[in-house]
């Protein structure tokens, strides 16, 4: 099925504030990384066979990230979508397929840049730096539609504590060192506000040592500012 993924019109949607958003975050994250590895395929030296390697096993990271985060959608909102915004799960399943297939193009670039020999390796690096701004153009798109679209319309139709029960459930399915991965990529993205909800809620709802563990991945990947400003808001030391 061929899928046209274009952005949502300010002029044709109301910008609606939500009380909880099952995207926020983690779509920070993967806005983040999606911007950092298409900005390292653009600097990553040619000739450099072990950064060309690299740049193809960051690739496969994201890649992962994103068929994982379609599938907990999939999981956990999509069933609810087809129930009550069914014409939004088509979309949204559609796009998902789209956007998967191109993740295997990707890879394969990937792949390619990093075996290739010496009077190819230009090209072939420049040709996945192209594809990889693409791709980021049209994942942006399809969040797009999920922020501005489908979740108030979701919020809407099944009301908010429907919404954190979904969200409970994707959390729930994630095993722990699935869960280290994301917010290791998530929390750098986030703002002091989003990041004081998110370690307010693990540690109200998780058991002391994991809110422990939890707290020493944000300091190993914040900044010291941020570190700083975050342990202030939650009364903890740092270190």
């Amino acid at each position: 099925m061929s899928v046209t993924l274009n952005p949502v019109s300010e002029s044709t949607v109301s910008l609606r504030q939500v009380a909880f958003d099952l995207y926020r975050d983690i779509h920070k994250g993967i806005r983040a990384e999606l911007f950092s590895v298409t900005a390292q395929a653009g600097h990553v030296d040619p000739a450099d066979r072990c950064g060309r390697a690299a740049l193809a096993e960051r690739v496969r990271d994201v890649r992962d990230v994103l068929i994982l985060h379609a599938e907990h959608e999939d999981t956990e909102i999509t069933p609810v979508m087809q129930t009550v915004l069914a014409h939004l799960a088509t979309r949204v399943e559609a796009e998902h397929t789209a956007l998967e297939a191109r993740l295997d193009q990707l890879q394969a670039m990937a792949d390619d840049a990093a075996d290739a020999v010496t009077d190819e390796h230009r090209f072939a690096t420049h040709r996945l730096y192209l594809e990889l701004a693409s791709f980021t153009s049209a994942y942006l798109a399809h969040q797009d539609v999920e922020e501005r679209i489908v979740m108030p319309a979701l919020e809407a139709a099944v009301g908010v504590d429907a919404v954190i029960r979904i969200h409970t459930a994707i959390i729930s399915s994630i095993p722990p060192a699935q869960m280290a991965t994301s917010l290791a990529f998530m929390l750098p993205a986030m703002n002091l506000e989003d990041r004081f909800d998110l370690l307010s809620g693990i540690r109200h709802g998780a058991p002391p040592e994991a809110f422990a563990g939890v707290w020493g991945l944000a300091q190993s990947v914040l900044a010291p500012s941020d570190t700083s400003a975050l342990a202030d808001r939650l009364g903890l030391p740092i270190g």
